[in-house]
């Protein structure tokens, strides 16, 4: 059974939705989705995600801090790209979450 009710076959408008969900279901203030050197690809919530995700890229741990929170970061491969989830609210290092992305962006 189809679990996704909201689709799309365009990349960029596929990523938005999920990221969209992701936020809902794991309760994130933000996220952003960038290359390895901090471009940003997509992302949600209320903060600047460019400078979320240039400072999610740039850091060597997988946290730190950002304003009066703390940021999280997981990284991983697609297409020998590597690329940056950085998190604000929770981290997201599961699989589910980051296979479902490669899917998406393996398109």
């Amino acid at each position: 059974m189809e679990r996704r009710t909201r689709r799309s076959p365009r990349i960029h408008e596929a990523l938005s939705m999920f990221l969209d969900a992701l936020c809902l279901k794991r309760s994130l203030d933000a996220v952003a989705l960038t290359t390895h050197d901090g471009l940003l690809i997509a992302g949600k919530g209320r903060v600047d995600l460019e400078e979320l995700g240039a400072l999610g890229a740039a850091t060597r741990k997988t946290t730190g801090p950002f304003r009066d929170q703390q940021l999280h970061v997981s990284r991983f491969e697609v297409n020998d790209t590597t690329l940056c989830l950085t998190t604000l609210g929770a981290p997201v290092r599961d699989d589910s979450a980051v296979g479902s992305l490669m899917r998406i962006l393996a398109a």
